[in-house]
Formats: C-alpha cells, structure tokens, sequence
C-alpha cells in the first residue's frame, strides 16, 4: 500500500538515513515541503547539518538522545520501507517528534496495513452498520452545512473507521472538495490537510478499491 520515491544515490550511513527520512517526511506532513517532488532531500538534509544539530546538544552535556535514537532506529529499520513505515504511524498520529513517538504506533500500523484488504472491508462494514442505525444513504455520508460535520468525518474523528480508510474513499470518490466548500472548521482543516499529505504515500488501485467498496454495500 505504500510508495515511496527512489533515492539517486544508497546511504551507507543508517543514522544518517533515518535521520534524512524522517526530516523529509516531517517537513512534507508540516509545511509545504513535498517528500516525492524532491525524493526525500530535505534543505538541511546533510551529513554535515545533522552532526552540526547533534553537536549542539553533546556540546552541553556530552550526550545526545537525537544521536542516540536516530542510531537505534537506523539499526533496526534496515529498509527504507520499514522507516517509512515508522515514521508514517507516528506523523499520520499528530506525533511529529521524537521524543513523543511510540513503538506501538508502529506495530498497529504494520499489522494494518499488511492486511489492509481486510481493514478496509471492516471499516466499510461500519460504515454501512451507521448508514443503517441513522436511516441514512450512502451519499448522505458527505452532506454537511457550516459547522456541522459530515457523518463520515464523525466516524474519522470517533476512531470508527482509520485515516487510512477515509483518504481511499476520498482517491474513490473525491467528496473533500464538496465538503471543503461547505464546512467551515478549523478541525475539518487539519484533516484535509492530513489527508492531502497522507495521499502520496498510498499506493491505490483505484477501481480495486471501487469494486471492494461497491461489493461490502451490496451485501449489507
């Protein structure tokens, strides 16, 4: 489900990789820096600029934890899947440092998308459970005035369905920009947004995913 852009030259060094990767991805999920445009090379994402920001904290107390962790995770993400991987289960989190990234996100994440077919159908099941209890349609899922958020935005916010699942809808149907000119929030912004960077990194078929979709309605 993941693609990545190829790298023009193989890093040698692992903490130098992890680190150029996760700089790149977090200056694409935070700014306006686009990860594929520029294959991952970040302004500052050198060799140099990264001993310079180490040093300033070994400087102070003879110890860096950036250096530490970044070292760690080159180890054990041998594959520039793999860091992707980690760095996108704690960014598409709202977890952008560090310091506030947590192993478990990670291995949710794997578990997910290594069987992703079967997520996607479970959260489309819920989809049709809600569409069911509150009498609605299908198309009713997107309709929003205001304020009010659309009833699939409820189901994202409420952690009823994943990120995961709505940004495929939204590759399927293409129903933000009918909301975007309707809904006026700083909350739908920020998942936009998200959604909007989170698109790049998934690789989708588009009439696979159709046909899925199409196939969990009709039974249900």
């Amino acid at each position: 489900m993941i693609t990545f852009p190829k790298q023009k030259t193989v890093e040698t060094n692992r903490t130098f990789r992890a680190w150029k990767t996760y700089h790149g991805m977090y200056l694409h999920f935070t700014g306006s820096y686009d990860y594929f445009k520029y294959f991952g090379n970040a302004p500052w994402g050198t060799i140099s600029s990264m001993e310079k920001y180490f040093a300033k904290f070994e400087h102070k107390t003879g110890f860096s934890w950036q250096r530490g962790f970044f070292t760690s995770l080159g180890k054990k993400m041998t594959k520039e899947l793999d860091l992707i991987y980690y760095y996108l289960s704690q960014l598409t989190r709202g977890k952008n440092y560090p310091s506030e990234f947590l192993d478990d996100y990670y291995d949710e994440y794997r578990i997910k998308m290594d069987s992703f077919s079967l997520h996607l159908q479970r959260d489309i099941k819920v989809i049709v459970e809600h569409l069911k209890e509150y009498d609605l349609q299908f198309n009713d899922l997107f309709e929003c005035d205001g304020i009010n958020h659309p009833p699939i935005l409820k189901l994202l916010l409420g952690e009823d369905i994943s990120l995961e699942t709505f940004t495929i809808m939204d590759v399927c149907l293409d129903f933000t920009k009918s909301i975007d000119k309707k809904l006026i929030d700083p909350i739908w912004r920020d998942q936009k947004t998200l959604c909007y960077n989170y698109k790049p990194f998934l690789e989708v078929n588009v009439n696979e995913s159709r046909q899925l979709i199409k196939e969990v309605l009709d039974e249900n």
